[in-house]
């Protein structure tokens, strides 16, 4: 990759991160090329010439945010991975342990999650890109596969409704972190919520 163009991707990810601070702290409707500018400490009409359009300026602040939860899935999934080469079964206290570290990580991150509940909310009249933020999206089927071997692996049910029951379970505990409680433990709820489907 040429410096052009790696100094072209930084730029875009420094509009991308400074959208999500603005969206996270004033609202998706506060959002317009001079406050990304502004918030980025760039030259104004620098965030206008990597996104002409506020329609593109959402696009990249989505991608990006798409961008991190398919890394945060493909993080677990390789940490599960190397757990399943061990001869010992995970049980559902590690299990549950794993997915709340997931939690508290995204939880940590509550810029990324307040722009992305806001963009959920605001987008409802564009669903293709809003597609890219909710269950429609590629990263979560990514999120369905890994979910999906969690449970098999740890000896759990994992057909497609309870797949679709822990991660609607975690996506609630990371809003729940974020928005309400930033101290609440999510582990204690995963943990009840697997050894109730253990014995279901």
């Amino acid at each position: 990759m040429s410096t052009h163009a790696a100094s072209g991707n930084q730029r875009r990810e420094a509009i991308a991160d400074s959208g999500i601070r603005v969206i996270a702290r004033d609202g998706v409707r506060a959002l317009t090329h001079r406050a990304v500018d502004r918030e980025a400490g760039i030259p104004q009409g620098s965030t206008s010439y990597h996104a002409k359009t506020r329609q593109a300026l959402v696009e990249l602040i989505v991608d990006a945010l798409a961008a991190r939860s398919k890394a945060d899935a493909e993080a677990l999934a390789a940490t599960l991975n190397a757990r399943f080469e061990s001869p010992r079964r995970i049980d559902v206290d590690e299990l549950a342990a794993l997915i709340a570290g997931l939690v508290e990580t995204l939880a940590s991150r509550r810029d990324d999650m307040r722009a992305r509940y806001a963009l959920i909310l605001e987008l409802d009249d564009e669903p293709q890109v809003r597609a890219r933020l909710t269950a429609d999206s590629t990263v979560h089927a990514l999120t369905r596969h890994v979910t999906a071997q969690a449970l098999a692996g740890a000896g759990l049910p994992a057909s497609d409704a309870r797949v679709e029951e822990l991660i609607a379970l975690t996506e609630s505990l990371v809003f729940h972190r974020t928005a309400i409680d930033e101290t609440a433990s999510p582990r204690p709820i995963l943990t009840a919520y697997l050894r109730g489907s253990a014995s279901a």
